[in-house]
């Protein structure tokens, strides 16, 4: 299972700032997360910015980035302001 680690308002809404979930894929943790913690935090999750075993997924496959049972990922909200 995937190490996957919340940051922000995020892990409020989780509960927690780290747990372990299986997935292959970005999008697999992404189903996992609206399972266990509801729409929210699938929403804000899925607008994060998404690190891969310190890797941008978004530079990657984006949400086929594959995720292995050893990876770690981590879901940090953006920021915006202005």
């Amino acid at each position: 299972m995937a190490q996957v680690r919340y940051h922000g308002h995020l892990a409020d809404l989780t509960g927690c700032r780290q747990e372990a979930l299986e997935g292959a894929t970005v999008a697999k943790l992404l189903d996992q997360i609206k399972r266990q913690h509801g729409a929210e935090a699938y929403r804000l999750a899925k607008r994060s910015h998404i690190i891969v075993d310190r890797r941008s997924a978004g530079a990657e496959k984006g949400f086929r980035t594959p995720v292995g049972p050893d990876s770690l990922v981590e879901f940090i909200p953006v920021c915006g302001g202005g």
